[in-house]
């Protein structure tokens, strides 16, 4: 591997035997605000040191869409059927532990039902009350998204 500089003026990493740029691009994953009337569901990872909670979030899968990566990882994930996906937006989030950055597509759905069945890659899963402070690490990317969609929420 090499360093080339591309007609556009950016320098990518080349690979002289197979001809080929390898563009530093984000990892596509989607994270999801799911709410069900005045709650919203919200998870701490197995492993997580803070006392912060998030939203459901995942990677996408070879030949999968973004919506259907969403509906996957909440099911995955908790167990619920989720109705009224929405996309919310996009955020880069800037990973320092793996090989690139993470391209977070956001979106907003509602839960058919309250019924959590937690999967093995969450420690914990739980229904916080909008109308309560919730447990968000502040600037985060699950408080930005929250904050964003649901306007009257307290971190």
């Amino acid at each position: 591997m090499t360093l080339k500089t591309l007609l556009d003026g950016a320098r990518e990493k080349y690979c002289l035997k197979c001809d080929h740029v390898f563009f530093d691009a984000p990892s596509p994953s989607v994270i999801v605000a799911v709410t069900n009337t005045d709650k919203i569901l919200l998870t701490k990872s197995v492993g997580w040191k803070n006392p912060y909670w998030g939203l459901i979030a995942g990677h996408l899968k070879a030949r999968e869409t973004a919506e259907e990566a969403a509906i996957r990882e909440v099911h995955e994930e908790v167990g619920l059927t989720i109705s009224n996906l929405k996309i919310l937006g996009t955020w880069i989030k800037t990973n320092s532990d793996a090989d690139s950055d993470l391209l977070m597509i956001a979106f907003t759905a509602e839960a058919n039902d309250t019924q959590i069945r937690k999967g093995k890659e969450l420690e914990k899963a739980a229904w916080f009350k909008l109308s309560e402070p919730l447990p968000l690490r502040p600037n985060a990317i699950s408080t930005q998204i929250v904050t964003q969609t649901i306007h009257r929420v307290e971190i």
